[in-house]
């Protein structure tokens, strides 16, 4: 009986990729949260910020991007490698994937002539594949 359900449960389970790329989206969301809570605190709290909210949001994004580091490597790929060999290319990804958001962005408007709306969520859909791939196999990979 024990081996049929164990059956049944490996079946009913989705596979590693599947639970990772849930893992993944969460962190985005929690690392979207982070970004306009910090975004908002400084603007709102502290003068400086509220004259200079371009700074702000840099520190803010910046904060996410940490944050996404630290449960990314830990949770959703629960790396073992060391995260200084693993920070300096998840900060490339993340930067060829803002190049990557930014011009799909610019395609979605100028060459589909996609609605805004429309080209926005183009741009987030194929710049959040692309993080989840890379980090998955070149970032985070397993250690053969």
């Amino acid at each position: 009986m024990q081996t049929v359900l164990s059956r049944i449960a490996s079946i009913a389970r989705p596979p590693v990729w599947m639970r990772q790329a849930l893992k993944f989206l969460l962190v985005g969301v929690g690392n979207t949260a982070l970004d306009a809570l910090i975004y908002y605190l400084l603007t709102r709290g502290i003068p400086f910020f509220a004259a200079q909210p371009a700074l702000a949001k840099g520190i803010s994004y910046s904060v996410g991007i940490l944050n996404s580091f630290f449960w990314n490597r830990l949770w959703t790929f629960r790396s073992q490698t060391r995260a200084g060999r693993t920070l300096l290319p998840y900060l490339l990804t993340n930067l060829s994937g803002l190049a990557l958001n930014t011009g799909m962005m610019q395609l979605g408007l100028r060459l589909l002539g996609l609605p805004e709306a429309v080209a926005f969520l183009l741009a987030t859909a194929v710049t959040t594949g692309w993080n989840f791939v890379v980090s998955k196999f070149f970032v985070f990979r397993k250690a053969n």
